[in-house]
């Protein structure tokens, strides 16, 4: 399985539908002002969008540079591609390497920052100004300046980035200073993380013609009111006159790629792309390599390219053959960095599963380490490990919001079938003849659904269904198409789903299921369906009874780190080991392949496979590549 991408939360879609302020990252909402749009402001198959030529093997580049870092991650654009950040076949490999974000954040904190384009920033009150980097300059030679910011901000705006549900405004004061004001109540530490770490300027020569005196008072006007009130924020004329802004700046042809970052674009094609080092970036003389072979290929052709050593850089998934295989390579290391959650989510409205006593049994029953096990091996460097303890978050925020006294004393849920009987008798279950038979008379059996091209959680699911079947619950995987286990599981119409869980701190985890995203969706495609169908109304230790999906929406978007985030963590561990709406059962080890045999000096890993800057990496691959070059990490071998 490929790499899950975190991006921005999106606000609005013009494909027609108003989405809810998600808090702060989210998985991507698809912005398409229709396909008439991507192909307007699109490359073809093959075509170049900078000079010179692509192509070049491992290590190699201008004749008479530093050598080329061939760098094969999977899959990253299509047969199609625009230069156009808007468009919906934006060029991805442009962000961290070509275009510098605000700063970086060092994950998994919400408070501390690389700063990349921002040299520095401070809050005084309501206000988040931040200061550019002096020396900073496009690739075109012109400066970098408070417009380009101010510009950006209020594009992104027409393509609803979820920072605007974090301020009610955005001024240049001067050449290189940017002021964001914070709506009423906005935990600075969320806004920092939605601003710094999310907004990525581009040159106003460009877009900035898109930035007219109307739309200057439409942004700020629609999210004020958005904030207060969607539904009536979507009925506003500055909503409409937004939307036509995005679909004119989403089919807008960009011919040339010109960033502000360390290396520039020279050429692509459908299966590779040039990057040369920009003499011009303020860093450039701490990085020790020519520039970046961007490969670009679905695993199996990475796979070849990783044993003879002509991919220097991976984050292709290897599964147990293939990792044992690139174990015996020479020069072959990895970095193990943790990263999103493997979830198995009950569908809580639909009977059996509506009732508690049987989630748990399932507990009981379903082997999670053995789940793992089946999908990613024991073997050291393995793409997935058993979650122990079901906490409702991932392992590393467990480190940061909950201490290990309080989680010593929830449930394990260890595999245990007489518990499992003991708790389904309770609620009038009975076997007969080996198999279990519902209270309503009929047998219960039980269906899991995933996405057919998710391989790992397909075996997983299997696994789980052989123990069910085994303990008298006849069970089995339904893996189809993407789209259709998506629209199943929103509409509500599945036994038990696959659902993949990340986020920038504990609340955005629980959030990212039980909130409005999944759990009683309200906005997009699926408004007013049930989802995961948990609640509406649930019993939350330490808060009594609440609306789960609003809660954690309104919750996430509003408490940052401290006391009252550390609590609210506590409480809802509780409910989650309690009720089990969802069991986390493995958490995804991102496996970083890389070899010495070209370049030294790859950042550090420690006994466990990471490292602080491998933790940035796992977060956002481009990002803390990208920081480690600009440190003087990965140089040529001599």
């Amino acid at each position: 399985m490929s790499k899950l991408r975190r991006a921005r939360a999106r606000l609005i879609d013009w494909a027609g539908r108003r989405q809810r302020p998600l808090a702060k990252k989210r998985l991507l909402a698809v912005v398409a002002a229709g396909a008439a749009v991507s192909v307007a402001a699109a490359c073809s198959a093959g075509t170049a969008a900078g000079g010179g030529s692509a192509g070049g093997n491992s290590g190699s580049g201008q004749s008479g540079a530093a050598p080329y870092l061939s760098f094969s991650p999977c899959c990253s654009w299509g047969t199609t591609w625009s230069n156009n950040p808007y468009n919906v076949n934006q060029l991805g490999i442009q962000n961290d390497f070509i275009t510098l974000r605000l700063a970086v954040q060092n994950y998994p904190s919400l408070t501390d920052y690389t700063p990349q384009l921002a040299s520095s920033w401070d809050v005084k009150g309501d206000q988040l100004t931040v200061h550019l980097h002096q020396g900073a300059k496009w690739q075109d030679g012109t400066p970098v300046t408070s417009k380009d910011v101010y510009d950006t901000a209020l594009l992104d705006g027409t393509r609803g980035d979820g920072f605007w549900n974090d301020i009610t405004g955005v001024k240049a004061t001067d050449d290189s200073t940017v002021v964001f004001t914070l709506r009423k109540g906005q935990p600075v530490p969320l806004a920092e993380n939605d601003i710094l770490a999310n907004i990525l300027p581009y040159p106003s020569s460009v877009y900035g013609k898109f930035v007219t005196p109307q739309l200057e008072k439409d942004v700020p006007a629609y999210f004020v009111e958005y904030q207060k009130d969607p539904d009536k924020a979507g009925k506003m004329p500055e909503y409409k006159r937004m939307g036509k802004v995005f679909q004119n700046l989403a089919a807008e042809k960009v011919d040339k790629l010109i960033g502000d970052g360390p290396f520039q674009l020279d050429n692509i094609t459908t299966k590779e792309a040039k990057l040369s080092k920009w003499s011009g970036f303020w860093g450039a003389d701490k990085i020790k390599i020519g520039g970046i072979n961007y490969l670009n290929g679905a695993n199996e052709t990475i796979y070849p390219q990783l044993f003879s050593n002509q991919a220097d850089f991976s984050n292709v998934y290897l599964p147990p053959p293939i990792l044992k295989r690139w174990k015996s390579t020479s020069n072959a290391n990895t970095a193990l960095p943790l990263s999103f959650g493997f979830v198995l989510g009950f569908n809580s409205h639909k009977y059996p599963f509506n009732m508690k006593e049987v989630r748990q049994a399932l507990a009981y029953v379903i082997p999670r380490e053995q789940m793992s096990q089946a999908s990613y091996g024991t073997g050291q460097g393995a793409g997935g490990t058993w979650k122990q303890v079901m906490t409702g978050i991932s392992p590393t925020m467990e480190k940061l919001y909950l201490s290990q006294d309080k989680i010593n004393q929830l449930n394990k849920y260890p595999v245990d079938a007489a518990k499992a009987t003991q708790l389904l008798e309770s609620k009038g279950f009975k076997k007969q003849g080996g198999k279990w038979i519902m209270p309503n008379g009929k047998p219960f059996t039980m269906t899991f659904t995933a996405n057919a091209d998710t391989s790992d959680v397909v075996t997983s699911f299997n696994s789980a269904a052989k123990a069910l079947t085994a303990f008298g619950i006849k069970s089995d995987v339904n893996a189809t198409s993407g789209a259709q286990q998506d629209a199943d599981q929103h509409n509500g119409n599945f036994d038990a789903g696959m659902y993949f869980v990340s986020g920038v701190d504990s609340l955005s985890e629980l959030d990212n299921i039980l909130g409005t995203a999944q759990n009683f969706p309200t906005g997009g495609n699926y408004a007013g369906k049930r989802g995961l169908g948990f609640g509406p109304k649930v019993d939350v230790p330490g808060l009594g009874s609440e609306n789960i999906a609003t809660a954690l929406d309104s919750q996430a978007r509003n408490v940052g780190p401290g006391p009252k985030l550390n609590e609210l963590t506590w409480d809802y561990a509780q409910m989650v080991n309690d009720q089990v709406p969802y069991i986390w059962y493995a958490t995804k080890v991102y496996q970083f392949t890389y070899s010495t045999k070209n370049f030294t000096n790859w950042p550090p890993v420690d006994k466990s496979g990471t490292s602080p800057l491998w933790n940035i990496v796992g977060a956002n691959m481009s990002a803390g590549i990208s920081l480690a070059l600009q440190q003087g990490y990965i140089a040529p071998k001599k």
